[in-house]
Parts: structure tokens; C-alpha cells; sequence
């Protein structure tokens, strides 16, 4: 009954593939690359198996060679940049919220050889140990309802950037110099405030929150925000003496521990025991998280919370938790629709696959995103430029866990990996692609 009820005989899925089809049909020159990138999509959502080449994709879309495919990715003359403003208008005219939390995290695609843009011996998260991998720095839109993959930067290694010869073959445009993750991150931060992109807040892991440069662009767009920091991060108490943030946990009075939960995570609720302590500045402090079964495990956050911000250790623990639906977001999109199983060696190749696995991820993603409420939704999204309205508000979304429940709770909320089965029980790729003609 409750896939009947979501599936509504397709119209359901008809509908937000023909939104986002409109939204990226101005991208495409030519109707044929149109047609082939609808087709990529929806291949990518029903091919079941655990490879998604261009062959197994013009398979699961019904054609006879790759070629439409491989044509798609490498030849066409498309704008991968503008079809990612397009996907990103999609998510905001469905999720977007003015509390909504960026969350910086880079991810690993391990690689076969070296002739595969970006790819070199480097620390790879998924197995922590140095891999032949690219490193691709993602931001993830996550809201209470819903969270997905926003934004991307390729993290081109250092030996890439000075073999012109490599570079050259790999079609790396000229223009495209060395940056750190950070700086990858940073920009990806600063474009989604100057572009008027709602959200609040901003997470991040080790890797950017030691970044004193991201950290000031937060500020200056007024965003607050929880990143993780190594032990030895230095901070300046009230007092004025300045000390790591291992040694503020030692001065953290045994009463001051509190234990709570940072959200769900796919075996429950995620408890640990937390403590805040202020710093010289009035909106900064040091967040600190210790393991229940091991007192000795400690993770560190140091925050920021702009004028008019909410601000309380319950607040900081749910923005420091959503560091998690940034994680799952990587997850979905690597087995669910392919982010990471394309075999593509060039630049542009890579960016465009990447830009069709996030659209694929992000119908998923709002498909499975429970109705928000009528006085919460937001305008549409008609550009990057968003309400005033929209902008510069602190106040933290409630999780769905905070609200007391209606007197019809209505249907069981769909997970991603359920929303793609209902998609290939309710339609095809070929189907897809002549609905949202239509």
C-alpha cells in the first residue's frame, strides 16, 4: 500500500524527472545530447548490477553499442558547470532551508593505473591507507528532511599540476592551478554565500577545519560553524594563556559532561558524552566528545556562531553530528547510482559523469524527503540568487525526532535505496527519458 501510494502509478517519479529535465534542458545544444544525458540518468538509477560503465548504462538504456554514451561524456558540447547551477537550483526549490548545514567532506575513488585524471598514490578515507586513487572534495546539503551532494571540486595532486604533458593528454584546462582541500572547500563555501545558497551553518572534518583561511570566510559571510581540529589545535582561554584544546579537556570538571546524542546513524543513536568551554572570544568555543566506552578517546571541535545565532551545547552537538549525512551521502551515490564506478580519464569526462551521478542522487534524495511543512517551504528557486529573506538566519532546524507527531503520522518515510526500487519498479531509463519529453 505505501509503495502504491508513493509510486502513484509513476506520475510521482514523472513529475520531479520532468522538473530537473527542464531545469537542465537549456545546458544541452543539441537534442541528441539531451536525450543521451536523460538516458545516462535513469540508467544509472535502474542498472542493478555493481558496475556501471558506459556498456552496462547503453545496455540498461536500450542501445545496441555505447557509443550514445561514451559520445555523451567525451565529444558532446555541454556545459558540466552549468548543468550542476541547474541540479543545484532542483535541490534548493525542494530542500532548501535557511538553517540547512554545508558539510565539507572529501571522498576516495581507488583507480587501476595512472592515467585517470587526478589519480595518484594518496591517503584514501574509505580504507585509511595511502591508495592509486583520485580525491574529490564534495559539499553536502543536509536539512532535516533530506541531505545530498551539492557541490564538487577534483583534488589535482601536486605532480599533476607540473606534467604539462599529463596534463595535456588528461585535457586539464590551462587555468586549472594546484589548490589544497581547503582551498578546493573554500571555494566551494564562499560561492554558495556570494550566489545567496541558504544555509546556516557549516561542518567540516580535520582536514578543513585547521584552515584558519576557511575558517575567516565563514566568518565574513556570517556562517557559523563546527570543524573538527587535531589535538594540538591552539586556542586562547578567557584567561588570555593560550593552550591546546587536549589540555582544555583536562580542565573540564567531571560534572560539566553531559551525555547526548549527535543523531541517528543506521544502528541507532549515536551517544557520546560531550562538553563546551569558552574561549577569549565571546562566539567561539571548544566542543569536545568523549567515547562512553573508552573516557580516553576524545574528538575536538572548535566553533563559531555569527550575531544573532542560536548558541548551546545541544545546538553545536547537532551541527557536529551532521558530519554523518555527509558520509551516507557518499555512500548512496557510490552504490546506488555509480558516482564511483565510471571509467573515464578526462577531465571534462570526469566532471560531466560526476554531474549526472549527483542528479541521479539528488531525484533519489528528494523523492525519499518527507513534505515539508506548508508554512516552511520556501519560494522557488528561478537562479542562483536567493530571497533576502533567506539569508543570514541562525536558527537550527528541528531533527524530525524533535517534533511532536501529528495525529496521522502517514507512511513509513522511504530511504534512498527504497526510492530507487520503486523508481525501476515504476518505469525504465527509456521511459524516463520520453516522459520528461513530453
Amino acid at each position: 500500500m505505501a509503495a502504491g501510494a508513493i509510486v502513484e502509478d509513476g506520475t510521482w517519479l514523472e513529475r520531479l524527472h520532468g522538473e530537473l529535465r527542464g531545469l537542465l534542458a537549456p545546458v544541452f545544444a543539441q537534442a541528441r545530447s539531451q536525450l543521451a544525458a536523460f538516458a545516462y540518468i535513469g540508467a544509472l538509477l535502474a542498472e542493478p548490477g555493481d558496475r556501471r560503465s558506459c556498456w552496462q548504462l547503453a545496455e540498461a538504456a536500450g542501445h545496441a553499442t555505447p557509443r550514445r554514451m561514451q559520445a555523451l561524456l567525451a565529444e558532446h558540447a555541454w556545459n558540466w558547470a552549468a548543468a550542476l547551477a541547474a541540479l543545484q537550483r532542483f535541490i534548493l526549490a525542494h530542500l532548501g532551508d535557511p538553517g540547512a548545514i554545508v558539510v565539507l567532506d572529501e571522498t576516495a575513488e581507488l583507480k587501476q593505473g595512472d592515467m585517470t585524471v587526478g589519480v595518484a598514490r594518496q591517503h584514501a578515507g574509505i580504507t585509511g591507507q595511502v591508495e592509486n586513487c583520485q580525491t574529490v572534495v564534495f559539499a553536502a546539503y543536509v536539512t532535516a528532511r533530506a541531505h545530498t551532494l551539492f557541490d564538487f571540486r577534483l583534488y589535482l595532486p601536486k605532480a599533476w599540476c607540473q606534467d604539462k604533458k599529463r596534463r595535456q593528454r588528461a585535457h586539464v584546462p590551462d587555468e586549472v592551478a594546484f589548490a589544497t582541500k581547503p582551498a578546493l572547500g573554500t571555494a566551494m563555501l564562499t560561492g554558495a554565500a556570494g550566489a545567496g545558497v541558504p544555509f546556516a551553518w557549516v561542518a567540516a572534518d580535520e582536514v578543513h577545519g585547521r584552515s584558519s583561511k576557511l575558517r575567516e570566510a565563514c566568518e565574513q559571510d556570517k556562517k557559523g560553524y563546527v570543524v573538527a581540529v587535531p589535538v594540538n589545535f591552539t586556542v586562547t582561554l578567557p584567561s588570555g594563556r593560550k593552550t591546546a584544546v587536549a589540555a582544555v579537556a583536562r580542565l573540564i570538571p567531571h560534572t560539566a559532561w553531559e551525555t547526548r546524542s549527535c543523531g541517528r546513524g543506521c544502528k541507532g543513536h549515536r551517544d557520546y558524552e560531550w562538553a563546551w568551554a569558552a574561549t577569549a572570544s565571546p562566539r567561539h568555543w571548544v566542543l569536545i566528545r568523549r567515547s562512553l566506552s573508552d573516557p580516553h578517546d576524545l574528538a575536538f571541535f572548535y566553533c563559531h556562531t555569527a550575531a544573532g545565532q542560536p548558541v548551546s551545547l545541544p545546538v553545536l552537538i547537532k551541527v557536529a553530528g551532521k558530519r554523518w549525512p555527509a558520509e551516507e551521502c557518499h555512500q548512496q551515490a557510490k552504490g546506488q547510482v555509480g558516482l564511483d564506478q565510471h571509467q573515464v580519464r578526462t577531465w571534462h569526462s570526469f566532471h560531466r559523469h560526476t554531474v549526472l551521478s549527483m542528479c541521479a542522487q539528488a531525484l533519489l534524495a528528494v523523492a525519499a524527503a518527507p513534505p515539508a511543512p506548508l508554512a516552511a517551504h520556501p519560494p522557488a528557486a528561478s537562479g542562483n540568487q536567493q530571497p533576502a529573506a533567506w539569508r543570514d538566519t541562525g536558527k537550527l532546524p528541528a531533527s524530525a525526532s524533535d517534533r511532536p507527531p501529528g495525529d496521522d503520522p502517514g507512511l513509513v518515510k522511504v530511504s534512498v535505496p527504497e526510492a530507487r526500487r520503486l523508481l525501476r519498479l515504476a518505469t525504465t531509463p527509456m521511459t524516463l527519458a520520453r516522459r520528461g519529453g513530453r
